[in-house]
């Protein structure tokens, strides 16, 4: 009789030959955990900077019932298992309800060996001993090995010793699947194999946090180790966590694990999903938070309903502020569809900023999102189905139709934000394909497309299209599109407008001022010299000096009265920042002649007698009382001016309105003749063309003067009104992270009493726990990590506001040598993989801060941050800190800080890196100030030894 043998290589195929990326094969081990009434599916990346790990390890874990010994061997190890095909169910577990079964061919199992080749699986069932499996998948691409040729070690353990021990053995097993004779077509390949398994090696960290919790009875897990990871793993061990969420290449990873659930239709899911990755800095999630429920009714454009069996959809649609019910019946011979009904709901926003209805921030966070995840997802039982939702997978063919024409068909692939709600009862003709690259091209599917993509272009034709031929026609998107567009053009008209009269006015101020400064200097040079002179006379006299003092308050006026700062919401030309830095050097010349002329009077001041020097203080006295005055009469002459044009303005105005109210008053006056009706009419025309004349003049003036209601003496209203400007793309991330802060200021002010009781209820339990933490070593790391972040944490928000007075942190010493260490192991990464030499000399080594630690180092780590970004185009890469001269100078030989911009790159928001948020500086120096420190960047030869940028820290006087 025949039958069938396999070859080892079917395995392969069936598993990783089917799988057709890396969130696929995550996708699918996740469905059996979630199968296994798991209420956590995660995957840990630990990188060759966590504790005592020497490469990358990849892990993939569900916290589900587990496996014993006999699942493994007759259900893990059989491949295609019924249980799930057949729609048997599987008995809830940990009080959670029933779940629909999402595996059903037996071997997604398999993709486990896409994860990397060498693997050990751990799993163990509540109340029985742990489970483990050593294999290496790539002993599957041995030609000539059956199935039955394989010998897969399995063994159980219940303490961490019995592991090893079991380990051992269960290596030395495995490789009798690598004899020599087996191998003869594949030398090469086998040495790769046996190199690794020499190499096989468990860090301490996985013994001490993984195997030691597999030891407790009451454990329940299944987990995955690779040793050695898939190259689109190890991709990402090559990359920091900034790098990694700002990686367009990344970007499908991310997007296919962060929408997995249906969060959309069911925010109230009851398992988490997270892929954590590990570095020497602690750990951090490479899922990123999915669109909301709320941000998706809250689109300029909404749809909700469902189609029922016949393939008729029933609805509702909002666009922009107009909604209505909505039903559509597709092109289709009568009678049920093969598909079966389904339910869909998306949200969609307008591909510009000047048509959506949403604010700058909310438009913001949703057009981040939308590059990200953008797209119309299927789930099936609110588990998604894979690759729809993707770039590339526009099945709908949206993009297609729009290249046709944008105006006509609306939809674009990527500005959505939605599902369609399928599930196995009642679309069973819907099936996936072997690869899990979509659903089965048969003829269920053919109409499900065809029907949905009808339904999308009656949607974009009859609510969305704009057709400006035809003009007895016009879609609800039409009507309300003119109305927001002219609203953003108005703004955005005065905005210029204002922008340009400001950009003229500073232009003319630099050019004026550029020529005045260097006469300036000139003469405080010749001033300098007369000073220097009386000083160095063998007697004073005090009248001569003191005129030379006037004199020299009268140039510092001047020179004063000569910054110019640039406008923060003015954009100029390359050659006219060049003239800016051009000034901004000349003036601080004449800055540091000034004060060396200062210098010269602090020190003749010691010659001076008691009483001449009280003269002097009260000439400094009267003399700026004088200047005051003077001062504020020129800021009123200036006041009166404009205000006398805008009263004259206004009364002009005033005229006008009462003129054409007159006029369209004129046929409504009273006759002697008219009757109570035509008296009553005539009240109520009256009635019409006063109330429309002052809507006219509320929004003709009511902005206008609300806007002097508010002015205020101390705000540059030139600076808030570049919160509007949308047209510049640089602007734009600008105001946001303005919005972003003034938001956190009204935050922090409503929640002011809750936030300080939950701070110190946070304050005390880690107080409490820090005891058990020192007893328990398992979660000390954890624990530090968590500790030292929340002081970080406080000590950024107390800039903002005084909120924690209950904190019972104290002062302590922290060396340079603690610094030193906590650099270099926060950065191990990055120093290893850019190849930085990083260095500090003995002075700073010993070298004591008596302050906060949460205060402290985050300085130091933010300046060499910083540093490892400017040192990537140099090749010789090099930081060192030194304390000389007590001054602790941070130095790196990459690019130069430039002249003009050394005091800048501590105010708020300049930054000069790709996607900065220029904060971190500014805080810093914030932060140091609050400890009695000051910090500077200098390129003074003598202390920037390397070339590159240089700051310096060092106490305040």
């Amino acid at each position: 009789m025949a039958t069938f043998k396999a070859k080892a290589r079917a395995v392969e195929l069936l598993g990783k030959g089917q799988i057709a990326d890396l969130p696929t094969a995550i996708t699918e081990l996740w469905k059996n955990g979630y199968d296994a009434y798991a209420k956590n599916l995660t995957c840990k990346l630990f990188l060759d900077s966590y504790k005592d790990n020497q490469r990358p390890i990849f892990l993939l874990s569900d916290d589900g019932f587990g496996m014993s010994e006999s699942d493994i061997l007759n259900r893990w190890f059989v491949l295609g298992t019924d249980s799930k095909a057949r729609g048997q169910r599987i008995q809830p577990h940990f009080g959670l309800k029933e779940r629909t079964p999402m595996g059903e061919k037996g071997i997604g199992r398999l993709s486990v060996s896409y994860l990397g080749s060498q693997m050990l699986m751990l799993s163990k069932k509540e109340g029985e001993k742990a489970n483990a499996m050593i294999m290496d998948w790539r002993i599957l691409d041995n030609y000539d090995f059956f199935l039955e040729d394989l010998n897969i070690p399995l063994f159980s353990f219940d303490t961490i010793k019995e592991f090893n021990s079991e380990l051992s053995k269960a290596k030395k097993t495995f490789q009798g699947n690598l004899k020599k004779e087996k191998w003869e077509d594949q030398k090469e390949y086998r040495e790769d194999i046996i190199r690794d398994w020499n190499s096989f090696d468990l860090p301490d960290f996985i013994e001490e946090e993984l195997i030691s919790k597999f030891c407790d009875v009451n454990y329940h897990c299944t987990t995955f180790i690779t040793l050695t990871p898939h190259d689109q793993i190890l991709e990402l061990s090559d990359k920091d966590r900034i790098e990694l969420k700002g990686d367009s290449s990344l970007t499908y990873l991310r997007a296919s694990l962060s929408g997995l659930h249906n969060d959309l239709k069911d925010p109230d899911k009851d398992f988490e999903t997270h892929f954590l990755i590990y570095d020497a800095s602690g750990k951090y999630d490479l899922i990123d938070d999915f669109f909301t429920q709320k941000e998706m009714r809250n689109a300029d454009h909404w749809l909700k309903g469902e189609f029922d069996e016949n393939g008729f959809f029933s609805g509702e649609i909002k666009v922009f502020n107009k909604r209505e019910k909505y039903t559509f019946r597709p092109n289709r011979p009568p009678g049920k569809t093969t598909y079966g009904p389904f339910a869909i709901e998306w949200g969609s926003v307008e591909g510009n900023i000047s048509s959506s209805q949403l604010n700058n921030e909310q438009y913001r966070i949703i057009d981040e999102k939308l590059e990200t995840f953008g797209g119309l997802y299927i789930y099936r039982d609110d588990f998604r189905v894979l690759p729809y939702g993707r770039t590339e997978a526009d099945f709908l063919e949206f993009e297609k139709r729009r290249s046709l024409g944008a105006g006509y068909y609306f939809f674009s692939h990527r500005r959505f934000m939605g599902y369609i709600d399928l599930s196995r009862e009642k679309n069973p003709t819907l099936r996936d394909k072997a690869g899990r690259e979509g659903f089965i091209q048969n003829k269920a599917y053919r109409e499900f497309r065809d029907d949905l993509i009808e339904f999308f272009i009656d949607v974009a034709k009859r609510y969305m299209r704009v057709d400006s031929k035809n003009e007895e026609y016009s879609t609800y998107r039409e009507e309300q599109l003119s109305e927001i567009q002219s609203k953003y053009k108005k703004q955005s008209n005065a905005a210029k407008k204002k922008n340009k009269k400001t950009k003229k006015a500073f232009l003319e101020d630099l050019k004026e001022n550029t020529t005045k400064i260097p006469e300036l200097l000139k003469e405080i040079d010749e001033l300098e010299g007369k000073i220097t002179k009386e000083s160095e006379a063998i007697e004073i006299n005090y009248n001569s000096y003191n005129g030379l003092i006037s004199v020299l308050e009268e140039k510092k006026n001047e020179l004063r009265s000569l910054k110019l700062q640039k406008p923060q919401n003015v954009s100029v030309t390359q050659r006219q920042e060049k003239e800016y830095h051009s000034y901004q050097k000349s003036y601080r010349a004449t800055e540091d002649r000034v004060r060396s002329c200062v210098k010269i009077v602090e020190k003749t001041r010691e010659r001076i007698n008691t009483e001449n020097l009280k003269l002097e203080f009260n000439d400094k006295f009267r003399s700026h009382i004088k200047f005051l005055g003077k001062q504020f009469s020129n800021f009123q002459s200036v006041s009166s001016e404009g205000f006398d044009r805008i009263y004259k303005s206004l009364g002009e105005e005033k005229d006008v309105q009462i003129d054409l109210f007159k006029i369209q008053s004129e046929p409504l006056k009273l006759n002697t003749s008219d009757t109570k009706e035509d008296i009553t009419a005539k009240i109520k025309n009256l009635e019409s063309i006063i109330e429309e004349q002052k809507i006219t003049i509320q929004e003709s003036f009511g902005g206008f003067i609300t806007h002097v209601s508010n002015l205020q003496i101390d705000v540059d209203d030139d600076f808030l009104r570049s919160w509007y400007e949308k047209q510049n793309i640089e602007l734009e991330k600008r105001i946001q992270d303005y919005e972003e802060l003034a938001q956190l200021g009204m935050s922090i002010e409503i929640i002011d009493h809750q936030f300080n009781v939950m701070y110190s209820q946070m304050n005390d339990a880690i107080n409490e726990i820090d005891q058990f933490a020192r007893k328990n070593k398992e979660i000390d790391f954890s624990f530090k990590q968590l500790k030292n972040a929340f002081q970080h944490m406080e000590g950024n928000y107390k800039l903002l506001k005084p909120l924690y007075r209950t904190s019972r942190r104290v002062r302590e010493v922290i060396y340079g040598h603690q610094i030193e260490k906590y650099i270099k192991d926060f950065f191990k990464n990055d120093f290893k993989r850019y190849r930085i030499d990083f260095s500090v000399n003995d002075a700073f080594r010993e070298y004591d801060f008596f302050s906060y630690d949460s205060i402290v180092k985050p300085v130091f780590l933010n300046i060499i941050s910083n540093a490892n970004y400017w040192l990537i185009p140099v090749e010789d890469r090099k930081i060192r800190i030194e304390l000389e001269d007590q001054e602790i100078r941070i130095m790196n030989s990459g690019e130069p800080i430039d002249d003009s911009h050394l005091e800048d790159v501590f105010t708020i928001f300049f930054t000069r890196k790709r996607d900065g948020r220029g904060i971190g500086l500014y805080l810093a120096k914030k932060n140091l100030q609050s400890i009695g420190y000051e910090i500077f960047a200098s390129n003074d030869p003598t202390k920037n030894k390397l070339n590159g940028a240089c700051f310096i820290i060092k106490k305040s006087k």
